[in-house]
């Protein structure tokens, strides 16, 4: 809720031009690399365009942060998320004009869903490789699809490298901690015909809703 508030703030300070924000804040590549301002690669995150895309971006920046949080922990949201947002507009903002102004939490919002989809992919043994893959892929296309067609304001660049980063980090993140996940793991014996016994791995209590659906909430939103 705090990073929501900091959202309407920042986004407000910087329509109303309080303390300068409009001066300071948004990031632009002439900006950020020509003269070295790199505080707004991750200031420019905070602001946005209007109240649409404020809107927009709030939703699924609260859900999903709200259970990457809750399942495994502040670092991931939001010193993660946040660092990792900061990076994605790094490598946007290099591939744009030196006048053009990047601005919104897309990048973050779009990590959170790669690493968040990731997660629930490699965690959910329960299911089938080809089950948690269509899973996966419905709820990506329903929480990220454009709601409307082609639109040149909006960058889907951010969208496309915050989201590839969130999958690669959500690997990496899944390797590194892949023993505890595993360690975890109760085995539940099923009896079939009182004589074959199959074993399988079942999900600690702690991730079962986690896995369960990974979407948690669905909606469809989307963002600049």
């Amino acid at each position: 809720m705090a990073a929501i508030l900091l959202l309407v703030v920042a986004s407000f300070m910087n329509w109303s031009g309080i303390l300068h924000a409009d001066q300071w804040m948004p990031a632009t590549e002439e900006a950020v690399f020509g003269r070295g301002e790199l505080w707004r690669l991750w200031t420019t995150s905070w602001i946005h365009s209007d109240m649409g895309h404020l809107l927009s971006n709030s939703f699924l920046f609260f859900v999903l942060g709200y259970f990457l949080n809750g399942y495994f922990g502040w670092w991931v949201f939001p010193v993660t998320a946040l660092v990792f947002g900061g990076l994605t507009n790094a490598a946007v903002l290099g591939t744009y004009p030196p006048d053009v102004t990047l601005l919104g939490a897309s990048g973050i919002v779009y990590w959170l869903g790669g690493a968040w989809l990731t997660l629930y992919f490699l965690l959910n043994r329960q299911k089938s490789l080809f089950q948690r893959a269509l899973r996966s892929l419905g709820v990506a296309l329903v929480l990220f699809m454009p709601a409307e067609a082609f639109q040149p304001q909006i960058s889907y660049r951010t969208h496309a490298a915050g989201f590839a980063l969130g999958l690669l980090w959500g690997v990496l993140y899944f390797l590194w901690r892949k023993k505890e996940f595993r360690a975890a793991e109760v085995t539940e014996e099923i009896l079939e015909d009182d004589e074959n016994v199959e074993s399988v791995a079942a999900i600690p209590d702690s991730l079962r809703e986690f896995v369960s659906d990974p979407s948690g909430r669905r909606s469809q939103a989307r963002s600049e």
